[in-house]
């Protein structure tokens, strides 16, 4: 913890793309005559092409899964600026190939042991990159109404800015930004507790607090993926075909919303939220990606 309190930088390398099969990486870490070494190939790295360290996710030798802390800027490590989403775009959510890379032992920690709470914390950042897109979509909207002295003929008002139907539009853009900052706080308050009861793992209070953690992240991921996405078109509503001019590049907020929220489909985030409140259903603490194994059918 000492390097990240000094200012150094983690970021991801989870996620595996092609045919490999759901709950099955393909990223290794084996001893060596010399130390232990990282092979595999990694996507959806965000951060990591900025980063000092990365979090890579692997299976050892007798495969069982653990991570790895991997030093970024060593011999063995290739971090690709191949991310080709249409937002986010400067996030390196591209590739990371580790060709025997150099692990340090005590840099291999078992997954199991990994504090529970992790996937909520995660989710944390992503909906506070939606919360900080609703902000700045207000903020460009604001900006932008304020400035511009064009009417249509069949407005309310000679100035756009008092017109109250463009005003109702802002308004609605400025509570979706209130509502998004206000969510996320929420989500780091419930954090915070689970952190809170990590020296009493697995006792009642601990698993209930990290419950709760990560209902409540989920919950903002399911409002928020759909009301920051909404926020970035109402802003067009406001402004007319001026707004759609490449140098302006407001289509960027849609863009960046609309991928950050893709991350982790809402449809499963609801369902998820639904049989907890009404089962009392546990949520899943951990999912991946992957081919589903197919079963074999009787000749």
């Amino acid at each position: 913890m000492h390097r990240f309190a000094a200012g150094e930088i983690v970021g991801n390398a989870w996620s595996e793309i092609g045919s490999g099969a759901v709950g099955v990486t393909g990223t290794v870490v084996t001893p060596s005559d010399d130390g232990w070494t990282l092979t595999g190939s990694k996507y959806y790295t965000t951060g990591s092409i900025f980063a000092d360290w990365v979090d890579a996710s692997a299976r050892d030798h007798n495969g069982n899964d653990v991570t790895v802390l991997v030093a970024a800027r060593q011999d063995g490590v290739v971090i690709l600026d191949d991310w080709d989403g249409f937002g986010q775009q400067l996030t390196g959510t591209g590739t990371i190939v580790f060709d025997g890379t150099r692990v340090d032992v005590d840099n291999i920690v078992p997954f199991d042991a990994r504090f529970r709470y992790q996937t909520a914390l995660y989710q944390l950042v992503l909906v506070a990159v939606l919360a900080g897109i609703a902000q700045a979509t207000e903020r460009d909207v604001k900006a932008a109404v304020r400035d511009r002295n064009r009417v249509y003929s069949h407005g309310l008002a000679s100035l756009v800015r008092n017109d109250p139907q463009i005003q109702a539009v802002v308004g609605e853009i400025s509570s979706i930004a209130f509502v998004a900052r206000h969510t996320v706080l929420a989500v780091a308050d419930a954090l915070d507790v689970a952190a809170g009861t990590a020296a009493a793992r697995d006792s009642d209070v601990d698993r209930e607090a990290n419950v709760i953690a990560e209902i409540r992240a989920a919950q903002a991921q399911v409002v928020l993926s759909e009301s920051v996405p909404r926020s970035a078109t109402l802003l067009f509503n406001t402004l007319g075909a001026s707004a759609v001019g490449p140098t302006k590049s407001l289509d960027r907020h849609w863009r960046n919303a609309r991928v950050v929220a893709s991350h982790n489909p809402v449809i499963y985030k609801a369902r998820i939220v639904g049989d907890w409140a009404i089962n009392d259903t546990p949520p899943p603490f951990i999912w991946e990606i992957g081919v589903a194994a197919r079963a074999e059918t009787a000749s």
